[in-house]
C-alpha cells in the first residue's frame, strides 16, 4: 500500500509545535538574561535539578518562571501585544468622543488607565486611587512591620496614583495621613508636589518614577528624617544630559512615545562601596557606560533602570564605616537612584524588595531574623501607594 504523504495542514501544525522548542535552543547560545529593561526587574534563571526541589515543587515553579522570562523575543512579543491593545482602545475612545463630544475633562484618557492632564500632551499620568481601594490594603500591609526589633521610619512618595491635580495640597495629603495612622512609625515624611507644575518638575514625563531632581530631594528628605537636620549630605557635582529619548513605563504601557528628549542625571562624588546583589559581588547600575558614551539608544530602553540599577531581592552596600550603624531599607524601584547616596551615611545598607526576595534568595524572608542577623539599627520603608498598600504586581515598579 502506498504511504500517504502528510498534507500541508499537518506540516504547518508540526512546524507550529516545533517552533517554540527550536526558539528555546537559542538560549544556550545567547545566554540567560538577568535584567528586564522593559519591566525594570531581575529575571528568573533556570534552576538546578535536585531531588528535594523536585519533590517540593520548587523546581517546577522556578522552571516555569524561567521559561516565561527567558523565552527569546519575549519583550518584543509583550510590546506587540501592548500596541495591539492600545490600538483597540484608541478606536473605542475615538468612537465615544464622537458620540459624547462634551465629555472633555481636565483628565483626558489616552489609553486604559493613562491620562493627559490640563491639555498637556507632553506628559502622561494616572488618576489617584479612591480611598476604598487603598485604605483597607494599607491597614492590612502595615501588619508586616508592626513588631520589628528596630525603629521603623516611613517615607511616602506621592505620585499621580495618590495626587488629584484638581484638588489642593491639603486634600491630597489624606493618603499620607492614612498610611501614617496605619503604620505608626517612629518618624515619617512625605515627598509631594503642591500642584501640577511642581509635579512636572520632579517626575519624568512618561514614568511614575521621580527624575533626578525629585530623587535628589527625596535623598535629602530621607537623611533629615533618619539622622536630623545637622547631618551633612552629599553635594551635587554636576547635571549631565545624555542625548537619548527616555520613554518611561507610562509610554511603554500606553504606546504613546512622548517622553523626555534627553535622559538627565546628577552626578555625586561618592566613595566606592562593596556591593553585593542577591548575595554575589557585583556592580549596581551602568553609570560608567554612560560616562564613557557607551549608552544604549533604542527607543524603549528603560534608562532609569539601566543607569541607576534594576530591582533585586537583596542589595547590600558596605562603606566600611562600622561606627555609623546599619540601615535596612524595604522598598521598591524608587530607591534605585538614591541607594548609594543613603548608604554613604551608614556602615552597611541593606535594601530589600519583597516582590523578589524569596525568588532571588531562595528562602522566605523573616524580617526580625534578618534585622538581628545583620545588626540593623533602624528600618526605612520607602515607596508609593502601591508599596504601602502591598498591591505591587512585580512588573513595572
Amino acid at each position: 500500500m502506498e504511504q500517504k504523504k502528510p498534507g500541508l495542514a499537518t506540516l504547518l501544525l508540526l512546524a507550529g509545535c516545533a517552533l517554540p522548542i527550536l526558539l528555546m535552543l537559542i538560549v544556550p547560545f545567547r545566554g540567560q538574561l538577568t535584567v528586564s529593561d522593559a519591566e525594570n526587574r531581575t529575571l528568573a534563571q533556570f534552576p538546578a535539578l535536585t531531588l528535594e526541589g523536585f519533590i517540593s515543587g520548587d523546581f517546577q515553579q522556578q522552571l516555569e518562571d524561567a521559561l516565561g522570562d527567558q523565552y527569546p523575543f519575549g519583550e518584543e512579543i509583550k510590546a506587540g501585544l501592548i500596541g495591539a491593545e492600545d490600538a483597540i482602545y484608541q478606536a473605542e475612545s475615538r468612537a465615544l468622543h464622537a458620540l459624547f463630544p462634551s465629555a472633555a475633562m481636565s483628565y483626558a484618557e489616552i489609553a486604559n488607565g493613562y491620562y493627559h492632564f490640563g491639555g498637556d500632551e507632553t506628559r502622561i499620568v494616572e488618576k489617584p486611587w479612591p480611598e476604598e481601594k487603598y485604605a483597607p490594603a494599607v491597614q492590612k500591609q502595615s501588619a508586616l512591620y508592626a513588631e520589628l526589633d528596630a525603629p521603623v521610619y516611613l517615607y511616602f512618595i506621592r505620585n499621580s496614583r495618590a495626587h488629584d491635580f484638581m484638588q489642593d495640597d491639603a486634600a491630597n495629603d489624606a493618603v499620607f495621613q492614612t498610611i501614617v495612622e496605619a503604620y505608626q512609625p517612629a518618624g515619617a515624611a512625605s515627598f509631594s508636589a503642591t500642584d501640577y507644575d511642581a509635579y512636572a518638575a520632579l517626575f519624568y514625563a512618561t514614568d511614575h518614577h521621580w527624575n533626578h531632581r525629585g530623587a535628589d530631594k527625596g535623598y535629602r528628605d530621607v537623611i533629615r528624617l533618619l539622622l536630623g537636620e545637622n547631618e551633612e549630605t552629599v553635594p551635587v557635582q554636576e547635571e549631565v544630559s545624555f542625548p537619548v529619548a527616555f520613554n518611561g513605563s507610562y509610554a511603554r504601557q500606553s504606546g504613546r512615545m512622548v517622553g523626555d528628549s534627553t535622559f538627565t542625571v546628577y552626578t555625586y562624588g561618592l566613595k566606592k562601596t562593596i556591593t553585593r546583589l542577591n548575595g554575589k559581588n557585583g556592580t549596581y547600575g551602568h553609570q560608567s557606560l554612560y560616562e564613557k558614551g557607551r549608552y544604549p539608544t533604542d527607543e524603549l530602553r528603560n534608562h532609569y533602570a539601566y543607569y541607576y540599577g534594576g530591582d533585586y531581592g537583596e542589595i547590600v552596600l558596605d562603606t566600611r564605616q562600622a561606627d555609623k550603624g546599619n540601615l535596612l531599607i524595604v522598598g521598591d524601584s524608587y530607591t534605585n537612584p538614591i541607594n548609594a547616596l543613603i548608604a554613604a551615611h551608614f556602615g552597611r545598607t541593606h535594601i530589600l524588595d519583597l516582590r523578589y526576595y524569596e525568588r532571588d534568595m531562595g528562602t522566605p524572608l523573616d524580617l526580625n531574623a534578618y534585622i538581628q542577623a545583620n545588626d540593623i539599627s533602624r528600618v526605612l520603608l520607602l515607596g508609593d501607594i502601591t508599596f504601602f498598600a502591598g498591591m505591587q504586581d512585580g512588573g513595572e515598579e
